[in-house]
């Protein structure tokens, strides 16, 4: 039968180990929000703010005529710089337009600069 000395020490081993287990998972946590963090920074800092209308116009020629004129009057805005202007016809084709993953990719970016811009007043 163990003694109670014995047991005291158990408990403090096992409390130690306890408390390491749970620094170290602090420090893998920290460390994955630290690296996660760092590359959602890289991914929106190395984008290129400007909209490129001429990609978007060349990757989105198949569309339906009724999308297509959504299409340039968002285009000719952006061109126009009316940012505001263009994120309504930009919203319509997304949502109306049946487009592969390619063009859904091209028209979410466009969208998310055009945000950008009108966050940035602009």
């Amino acid at each position: 039968m163990p003694n109670i000395v014995d047991l005291l020490r158990r408990l403090r081993q096992n409390a130690g180990i306890e408390i390491e287990r749970e620094h170290t998972m602090k420090k893998r946590l920290f460390t994955l929000v630290a690296v996660a963090s760092l590359a959602f920074l890289a991914l929106v800092g190395c984008s290129n703010p400007n909209v490129d209308t001429a990609r978007v116009r060349a990757s989105l020629q198949s569309i339906g005529a009724d999308q297509k004129v959504q299409l340039e009057q968002a285009l000719s805005a952006i061109d126009a710089g009316k940012y505001k202007e263009a994120l309504l016809p930009l919203r319509k084709v997304a949502y109306t337009a049946r487009l592969d993953k390619k063009q859904t990719k091209i028209l979410q970016e466009t969208i998310e600069k055009v945000r950008a811009k009108i966050a940035k007043g602009q």
